[in-house]
């Protein structure tokens, strides 16, 4: 019932066809029953006259010599010649009984049980000729003996016990019966044969009282749990048997032994008396069991009878419904298999064809047009009304496609409209901030100006988060590679607690210029997360190093961390970013680090921190690296200039690594530069004091000094300040020695200039 690959048409028939398989179930129980039980009947035959029968004498016989060699064993004659004709006797039912179990018809009927007690009981057979050496150089005591030959007795037992057991209550309770007192008489003749071997020999012993005492207690209750089986006949036969006097003497001299034997004195039994009525008891019992299992024997055949008439009657019109049965619902079936495909192909169609073929073109933005209500159905049967409901279902799921379309496509043109007029005031703002730093030396006036300035770096990070989510790419860009060192600053300076990220110093190597603005951004969300969930009083670590896969960036917090799902799941969506649910607004930077690392082939991985916190670990590809060989090449073709002083290992302020990231207005934005460590006393707080044109080339000093008391310029037009801060520029990248030119964003949105 669990299969989901089934046709139609069968489940159709597997559906008409249930209520026959109650029947098909009677009737096959019924048969299969009824010629199972005639199969054991033959079976119990056949194994009862190849097994069962000729293991009765082999029993005799062993107890015979069982009681013999338990004799022997504890006198010092030994057994004389009663024990070696008791042994040939016994030899010679042992070969009768392995003659007959060994035919053919007995090995292909037995169940692989009884084949596996069978074997049993001749491996005990073949080390009989070992127990009568034990006997016969007294290494056996008589509780070995006795164990010895109890053993084959039990093995014999076991066998026939397994022998195919008759499907009738009452038949088989009958022989469980003759089974149950068959083993009441190998106990009493174990008491007996102990009895009998301490009376002709040696006291007993402690070990032999006990075991005595057992055989006893044993006994007494196998016969009481056998008397509750015996059919009427057989329980009277057994309490006739409990009112004579030779039961009355066996039982008081039984307990006259558990009550008055001693260890090492003589047994308080008369020998003759015991063997007297020992003797007449256990014939009884024979006698009872014998006319049960003569009684079960006969009881066979009509049992045999009834069961061939059920077979028959059960059979034959069992099979003739399931006919009928089976014809009428055929003809049914293929009324409905033939409706049910209709409605069938109706639903393939739409999911596998119309409803695929619509989300393509709305894809595409081509225009769907949207199918005209069904006709209605000329029949009203559940079938005809389902048929309606799916061509219903196929124009509702059409109509909500193009609407989702649609809806989703305005959203993303909302996302990026307000990205790009965010981006174009943000940058606006930031060149504003540029020149207002350049006049300000002031340390108390320029610290207001580099938290205004940081706070401008981080709306524009946020300012590019809608224009990606928008599926659209930010401006910012660079033409030729940046050193990987100067990326991680810059990343690091649109972090609002920036001055708990330490850096690491990153080996040479440098970032080719198409990736540069997306790694400063994926760079960021990561360091954003770090510091918004680690305690402010704690450290981020941000390191970098060549690996042989590309360049590998490494982030650690020490915070809270994550539990293992959650980031099985975060990792998920980094390696598989899905479609931008605004549900999920609360993960909006996850969300962008997947689309920023899927555009470069970026791999980004969060791990468990050994500190507690969490370690993101972000793979930039080798295809957007640059080696230090490399970028030597390209330095070495860019124009000559006069060489730049040292800039700062650690970024102390938000301009200073935001000077990095151009902007995405027509304007040119500065990139890092070497700056002059200020004096000591010239300070404020640990922020340092700007000098004023101190990152200029020499050339380029003395035109942009203003005397302190000049007025601000009126503002330029577009094309003047473009053409002014392009020259600039120009002498700046010179004394960088490296030609860095920005590619200008696609204001498609007509809002360059505002």
């Amino acid at each position: 019932m669990k299969k989901r690959s089934w046709s139609i048409r069968t489940r159709i028939l597997v559906l008409l066809l249930a209520p026959l398989l109650p029947l098909i179930g009677i009737w096959v129980f019924s048969t299969a029953g009824s010629f199972d039980s005639a199969v054991s009947l033959l079976n119990a035959k056949v194994e009862a006259d190849n097994a069962g029968t000729p293991s009765n004498p082999v029993v005799v016989e062993i107890q015979a010599e069982r009681k013999l060699s338990m004799v022997a064993v504890g006198t010092p004659k030994g057994g004389g010649p009663d024990l070696k004709v008791q042994r040939g006797r016994t030899d010679a039912a042992i070969k009768e009984f392995r003659r007959l179990s060994a035919t053919d018809s007995l090995q292909d009927t037995i169940s692989d049980l009884t084949r596996h007690h069978l074997t049993r009981l001749n491996e005990a057979l073949d080390q009989l000729q070992v127990g009568r050496d034990a006997v016969d150089d007294r290494k056996f005591t008589r509780l070995d003996a006795m164990n010895f030959y109890s053993d084959i007795v039990d093995r014999t037992y076991v066998m026939y016990t397994t022998i195919s057991t008759i499907d009738n209550r009452e038949l088989t309770r009958q022989v469980d019966a003759v089974m149950g007192l068959t083993w009441a008489r190998e106990i009493m003749n174990r008491e007996d044969a102990l009895i009998n071997a301490i009376l002709n020999g040696p006291k007993p012993t402690g070990p032999e009282l006990v075991r005595l005492t057992e055989y006893i207690g044993l006994n007494r209750h196998m016969l009481n749990d056998v008397v509750r089986s015996l059919t009427p006949e057989e329980a009277a036969s057994y309490r006739a048997l409990q009112g004579t006097t030779a039961y009355s003497n066996l039982r008081a001299i039984e307990d006259k032994v558990q009550h008055e034997g001693v260890a090492g004195a003589p047994l308080p039994v008369d020998g003759l008396w015991w063997k007297d009525t020992f003797t007449e008891v256990d014939n009884a019992l024979f006698k009872i069991g014998d006319e049960g299992a003569q009684r079960a024997l006969g009881a066979a055949t009509p049992i045999a009878v009834g069961v061939m008439l059920r077979l028959g009657i059960a059979g034959g019109l069992g099979l003739i419904i399931i006919i009928m049965l089976i014809w009428v619902s055929s003809r049914i079936a293929r009324s409905l298999i033939r409706r049910i495909n209709d409605v069938r192909q109706k639903a393939l169609n739409l999911a596998h064809e119309q409803l695929p073929m619509t989300v393509a073109k709305l894809r595409r933005g081509e225009d769907v047009e949207i199918p005209p209500p069904p006709a209605a159905e000329t029949q009203t049967d559940e079938l005809s009304q389902l048929s309606s409901a799916f061509s219903a279902v196929q124009q509702t799921a059409i109509e909500s496609a193009v609407q989702e379309a649609a809806l989703r496509s305005g959203l993303n043109q909302v996302f990026l409209n307000i990205g790009r007029r965010s981006q174009t005031l943000v940058h606006r703002q930031l060149s504003l901030l540029e020149t207002m730093e350049r006049r300000i030396s002031d340390p108390h006036h320029l610290e207001e100006i580099f938290k205004v300035d940081h706070l401008a770096v981080r709306m524009r990070r946020y300012a590019e988060d809608l224009v990606i989510l928008a599926g659209a790419v930010p401006g910012r860009g660079w033409r030729n590679p940046v050193p990987l060192a100067d990326v991680l600053r810059s990343a690091m300076s649109e972090v609002e607690d920036y001055t708990r990220i330490t850096v690491v110093p990153a080996p040479p190597a440098s970032l080719a210029g198409r990736a540069v603005s997306d790694v400063i951004h994926l760079v960021a969300e990561l360091l954003e997360n770090a510091t918004a969930f680690s305690p402010r009083d704690t450290r981020v670590r941000l390191a970098g190093q060549v690996v042989p896969n590309g360049f590998a960036i490494e982030i650690e917090d020490r915070g809270v961390g994550l539990p293992a799902e959650a980031l099985a799941e975060a990792n998920e969506r980094l390696n598989n970013p899905p479609d931008f649910d605004p549900a999920q607004s609360a993960r909006l930077g996850l969300f962008v680090v997947a689309r920023l690392a899927a555009r470069h082939g970026i791999k980004v991985t969060l791990q468990a921190s050994p500190y507690g916190g969490v370690t993101a670990v972000a793979l930039l590809p080798n295809d957007i690296i640059v080696s230090s060989s490399e970028q030597s090449k390209l330095d070495s073709t860019a124009p000559k200039a006069i060489a730049p002083a040292p800039v700062h290992a650690q970024v102390t302020t938000p301009a200073q690594a935001r000077a990095l990231s151009p902007a995405e207005t027509p304007t040119l934005a500065t990139p890092v530069l070497a700056r002059r460590e200020p004096a000591p006393s010239a300070a404020l707080d640990g922020l340092p004091v700007r000098a004023r044109q101190a990152s200029l080339a020499p050339q380029l000093r003395e035109p942009l000094t203003e005397p302190a008391a000049e007025p601000i310029p009126a503002p330029r037009a577009p094309s003047q300040s473009r053409a002014l801060l392009s020259s600039l520029q120009e002498g700046v990248n010179r004394g960088r020695q490296a030609s860095e030119h920005i590619t200008a964003p696609d204001h498609s949105n007509g809002e360059e200039g505002q």
